[in-house]
């Protein structure tokens, strides 16, 4: 993916990279936190739909909750509408580039540019609402009762 965007590095382009594909994996693997659901008797008697290949490793991220709240949010804001759909395109669909392109008429490599921007703007997004976040949360408070196993029940 090879892109000439001069307001992003090399290194930019592999961090938007990296940060985008591992969102992806993260939002997969977040079911694996939930109990199943039970399914009801004739569901059950019904053969697998799909052969099981075994759940991937899930992994704990902080920053990544983060990370999915920016992307909610700007999807919802509708003010960068082109760049969230090219990032979602990419990352989370993975749609034909070329098709993709010529629906917004623009070349490929405009499509990851709009894409990489996109998860710049969500990474930049996630640090303010973590601050926010870390703000309102008195992490004095919830360490000590972690920490004491005197406060169980």
């Amino acid at each position: 993916m090879k892109t000439n965007d001069p307001e992003m590095s090399s290194q930019e382009h592999q961090t938007a990279d990296v940060k985008a594909n591992g969102w992806v994996w993260w939002c997969a693997t977040r079911r694996l936190f939930a109990p199943t659901v039970k399914s009801n008797i004739l569901a059950r008697l019904q053969p697998p739909s799909r052969p099981s290949r075994g759940e991937p490793n899930a992994f704990l991220d902080a920053d990544m909750s983060y990370f999915n709240m920016a992307i909610h949010a700007l999807c919802e804001q509708g003010v960068h509408d082109d760049e969230a759909e090219c990032f979602l395109g990419i990352y989370w669909y993975n749609t034909h580039i070329k098709a993709l392109a010529a629906q917004q008429q623009c070349a490929r490599g405009t499509i990851y540019n709009r894409a990489r921007r996109f998860a710049q703007r969500a990474e930049s997004l996630s640090r303010s609402i973590r601050r926010v976040h870390e703000s309102f949360v008195s992490e004095k408070c919830s360490k000590i009762i972690e920490q004491n196993s005197c406060a169980t029940d």
